[in-house]
């Protein structure tokens, strides 16, 4: 489980140190297997404008620079196509290495012009995929040139990894290791973030049944949902992908974003279906001979008779608690979304995982064991971020069956 510390302290009130954190966390039994702080690699990055963008003048795609570091003016060559006057950017001088690339940079010629830096794109500096161009920083933040970007941006923010014990499925989320530290006596747990608690605006337009035998009832008890109309899909905020990245995980699109965040936030699994793509109604149920899905990791799966999954009337979409499907994944073109928020039992959630060889953060805590009273709260949290981040208009809350008992 990762976290940073900037992470734990929207649920943790307190002027505790980082060292202070992971004494306390290893008193009480959360064992810190490693404390990352990925700004050390970047302390030596400024923000810088440039106050001039020429052609170079033995290459077309490259062009010369004179950039301002704070510390004077230097001239540098950038083959980026977005370099242009007054760009404000990232800023390496020489002798520094470049995480995204490996190299220390060196002063030397580039095409005849010698270039005493270099302006950096998102991937050089590893805070994503992005090398299509330098990085374009807001205008606003030309009064900080010559101020270390990590800084600025405040991406000084410790990553901690700690190892969670069977026995503690709490510690899964930012929010019950928060609770951990203020029961030890580190600070104050600080209100929750409120889900979205109206009734709704829409009737919610997709039936849910539960279609179990007796014997297998408890595969999932109990399935909550919101329909959300008329989103945008797109990026999420920067301080959204930060987080994901600083943990490991790659942001691929709000929607999707959005229940990876609150994976870890809150120790609730989610999955959001593009609402679009679905037929009929949507069943949690046992398989039938001859079913298989292609799942978001790209592989295919046939089911087995003991599998509970997710389906609708054209077939399966996905194997509850553990991955969906492509089938109904969103997609930049998404416009009404239906967020799942269910309970499924730890015991088969394992014995599919395993007999399936998926590994997933979902199959990780629902075979540990999470908080079986949280299928309402996690439908409502989810359907306040997607209208935070992606607008529309929220339906009334749907719920199949009945959150078991503790």
């Amino acid at each position: 489980m990762k976290f940073t510390v900037s992470w734990l302290k929207d649920h943790l009130e307190t002027e505790a140190s980082l060292a202070d954190i992971r004494s306390t966390l290893d008193r009480i039994g959360i064992e810190v297997e490693e404390v990352q702080n990925p700004a050390e690699k970047l302390g030596a990055f400024v923000i810088a404008r440039v106050v001039e963008a020429k052609q170079h003048p033995q290459a077309d795609r490259l062009r010369v620079c004179q950039v301002d570091t704070g510390k004077g003016v230097v001239e540098v060559v950038c083959g980026a196509p977005n370099a242009r006057t007054g760009l404000v950017g990232v800023f390496a001088p020489i002798g520094s290495f470049i995480p995204g690339t490996g190299i220390t940079l060196e002063k030397k010629p580039v095409r005849g012009v010698v270039s005493n830096g270099m302006l950096c794109s998102e991937r050089e500096l590893e805070i994503s995929d992005d090398h299509q161009g330098i990085v374009d920083l807001p205008a606003e933040l030309g009064k900080h040139v010559g101020k270390r970007y990590v800084d600025v941006l405040e991406l000084d923010d410790p990553v901690l990894h700690v190892k969670v014990t069977p026995n503690r499925p709490d510690c899964f989320s930012v929010r019950g290791i928060a609770r951990d530290l203020v029961a030890a006596g580190l600070g104050k747990l600080k209100p929750e973030m409120p889900g979205f608690t109206k009734s709704g605006e829409l009737e919610h337009p997709v039936p849910i049944t539960l279609e179990f035998p007796m014997e297998a009832e408890s595969a999932c008890p109990v399935f909550a949902s919101r329909y959300v109309a008329g989103v945008k899909n797109g990026p999420s905020p920067k301080w959204l992908e930060r987080r994901l990245r600083a943990i490991g995980l790659r942001p691929i699109s709000a929607l999707v974003d959005i229940t990876n965040y609150l994976t870890f936030d809150r120790g609730r699994p989610l999955h959001v279906y593009d609402a679009d793509k679905l037929s009929g109604a949507i069943r949690a149920r046992l398989v039938k001979a001859g079913e298989s899905f292609d799942a978001l990791d790209n592989k295919s799966y046939s089911v087995d008779e003991t599998n509970c999954v997710i389906a609708d009337d054209s077939g399966v979409l996905g194997f509850g608690g553990i991955i969906g499907g492509v089938s109904s994944s969103c997609s930049a073109e998404t416009r009404n979304v239906l967020i799942e928020s269910a309970y499924f039992d730890p015991v088969r959630t394992a014995q599919t995982g395993r007999s399936k060889g998926i590994i997933s953060d979902a199959r990780t805590r629902f075979e540990r064991g999470i908080d079986p009273h949280s299928c309402i709260a996690g439908a409502n949290l989810g359907a306040a971020m997607v209208l935070e981040l992606c607008g529309g208009k929220a339906s009334k809350l749907r719920v199949a069956g009945k959150e078991p008992e503790a």
